[in-house]
């Protein structure tokens, strides 16, 4: 068995991915760097809605707290970080190196037997198994317990996602020394306000937002 964290794609994001793979396959004439820039944005946007902003509405109606308001900090300032990098790092390119560019794509589209399609990376097994004691716990009424646990969980997957879904996506990318340097600066900047935010939404959650985010995160962890 196989770990990964994953969440299904909205259909306008997975029918843009199957159409660029086709026409990359087929070798289509058009440029398709088009297709790719709007799927990278796209992308972009539901990683981090997925990841953090789907999240404020329900910690906002289950009770007081800070912590629909951190996630929500955090989502906008990811999101106004990537836009920014998407904007300089996207341009026009030929279909050689857009084929060469979706091999990301094609890693992270994940197509699993006996499973929806997915956004997602294979999960260290360990770290799969220490949120499954975690969550097991929560489930239990024991989620204030843990509050170390999970935050230091929480932050070995931040910074798995951090590779999967930052690194792995500009090493593909032919930057150069000015772009990359941004790319290094963002990257710094994403990890500290992820674990700023870690460090104060888990403490900050009362037991039915702790179930309520094991629920949540749980539906996006699987094995295969």
């Amino acid at each position: 068995m196989t770990a990964y964290f994953g969440f299904a794609p909205s259909e306008a994001l997975k029918n843009d991915i199957e159409t660029l793979f086709a026409n990359l396959a087929k070798k289509a004439p058009e440029p398709q760097y088009h297709l790719l820039n709007t799927i990278s944005i796209k992308l972009t946007d539901e990683i981090i809605d997925n990841l953090l902003l789907n999240l404020v509405d329900m910690m906002q109606k289950s009770g007081e707290g800070e912590g629909g308001g951190l996630l929500k900090l955090l989502g906008g300032f990811l999101k106004k970080t990537m836009h920014g990098l998407l904007k300089m790092m996207l341009g026009k390119a030929d279909n050689a190196e857009v084929n060469k560019r979706a091999e990301y794509l094609r890693s992270r589209f994940l197509q699993l037997p006996n499973d929806k399609v997915r956004i997602g990376f294979k999960l260290d097994q360990t770290v799969y198994n220490q949120f499954a004691a975690a969550f097991k716990e929560v489930d239990a009424g024991n989620g204030k317990a843990i509050t170390q646990q999970l935050i230091g969980t929480m932050k070995t997957f931040s910074d798995a996602a951090l590779v999967a879904f930052f690194d792995d996506f500009i090493a593909v990318l032919d930057l150069g020394m000015i772009n990359r340097k941004g790319a290094s600066v963002a990257r710094g900047l994403i990890h500290k306000e992820s674990h700023s935010t870690i460090e104060k939404l888990i403490p900050s959650l009362k037991d039915n937002q702790l179930k309520e985010f094991s629920a949540y995160f749980q539906a996006m962890l699987v094995e295969r």
